[in-house]
């Protein structure tokens, strides 16, 4: 019998044992993950109003419904243990050696900038469950005096979280203000520019002041420090917390990885040892973007050649293609494309999509593929 282990339950490593269950149910299965549960990281800017288990599935559930062995543990590790784990076909665990046929690493991404100051928070506060404590007390601060938010990050976290939050705040009758800051000169880059503008537009009517080509330097007490990208001019202004979403970079490198999910090492390739997710940098012209939609596509391409290699036959490359793109951009609004990169939908109808495709992906955990494209 076959033994694959799989390093991260984000949505790549869960793919990935999931098409296993299925397709390979004689296959061995273990992950290895630092948190108890699964996150869906898409829907925590919705964490504000509703408490974060609602978007999480403990990793017990997960392996009892698909068969497969859970051992939580933070694996660290390098390139040079990765050459090592080839050979040995051994993962040290804290209890245990685990031996695999099959090494698969979905370890996804880190922030790109982290801040140790106070009042500054980025994506794990929410993934641990402090939006509705964060929420109440800066309400509770809008009960004496106006209250100043800064986001910083223009990409489709940072939106997401901006709009909901002002949603939050506007429902409970409390005088704020809220900027968001981008490094950049364009927001949401990755899609057409016509949803920049689209965003443009509601942040000028929902009074959300917008500050780009602006770097975040810290906050400090009930102030944050700027800094003017073509001047360098520093500044100040007032702002009780800071939201920061700065984006993200592969995490704990970036894996270099040939066109079937193999992972190369200073330009040795390791057969036995597969990437998908964040984490995994392929080559060849499949979508290599750091998002959900990439991971899955990735977990489940490399399922897939997994099982072709236990049974010998040839391995299938990554070749899947974005079909679409969409951000929330508050409770009854989003913007985004579909099919076509230039089909811009937006408003309702674009929020309605959105919703969708978070129903197909909990469809997906329940045993219920609606994926029906091939990576």
């Amino acid at each position: 019998m076959a033994k694959v282990v799989v390093i991260g339950g984000g949505y790549a490593g869960l793919a990935c044992l999931i098409e296993l269950a299925k397709k390979a149910p004689k296959t061995e299965l273990s992950l290895i993950d630092g948190r108890a549960e699964h996150c869906k990281i898409t829907n925590l800017h919705k964490t504000f109003a509703q408490p974060v288990a609602d978007f999480q599935v403990p990793f017990t559930v997960l392996a009892e419904r698909f068969g497969f062995a859970f051992h939580q543990q933070k694996l660290n590790f390098t390139a040079a243990e990765l050459k090592v784990w080839q050979q040995t076909k051994k993962l040290p665990l804290a209890d245990r050696e685990l031996a695999f046929d099959w090494l698969v690493i979905c370890t996804g991404s880190s922030p790109l900038l982290q801040s140790n100051s106070d009042n500054v928070f980025g994506l794990s506060a929410l993934q641990d469950g402090q939006g509705p404590t964060l929420l109440d007390n800066w309400i509770s601060e809008a009960a004496t005096r106006r209250i100043e938010l800064s986001i910083v990050g223009a990409g489709a976290t940072g939106l997401q979280i901006l709009f909901e939050l002002q949603e939050q705040l506007r429902s409970k009758q409390i005088d704020y203000r809220l900027r968001l800051i981008d490094l950049g000169d364009r927001m949401a880059s990755e899609l057409p520019e016509g949803a920049h503008r689209y965003i443009h537009r509601k942040l000028r009517r929902e009074e959300i002041d917008y500050l780009p080509e602006t770097e975040f330097l810290c906050q400090e007490d009930d102030q944050i420090l700027l800094a003017e990208q073509n001047s360098g001019r520093e500044y100040r202004l007032p702002s009780i917390a800071t939201l920061l979403f700065p984006g993200v970079q592969r995490a704990p490198f970036a894996l270099p990885s040939n066109a079937f999910g193999q992972v190369e090492v200073d330009g040795q390739l390791l057969p036995g040892i597969f990437s998908a997710g964040d984490c995994a940098d392929y080559a060849g012209n499949g979508l290599n973007q750091l998002s959900a939609q990439a991971a899955l596509r990735k977990g489940k391409l490399v399922a897939h050649n997994i099982r072709s290699l236990n049974v010998g036959r040839g391995l299938r490359r990554y070749r899947y293609q974005e079909k679409g793109y969409l951000l929330s951009l508050g409770p009854v609004d989003a913007v985004g494309w579909l099919g076509l990169r230039g089909n811009l939908v937006k408003g309702f109808a674009a929020n309605v999509l959105k919703e969708a495709t978070e129903s197909q992906y909990n469809l997906y955990l329940n045993g219920v593929d609606t994926y029906l494209d091939f990576p």
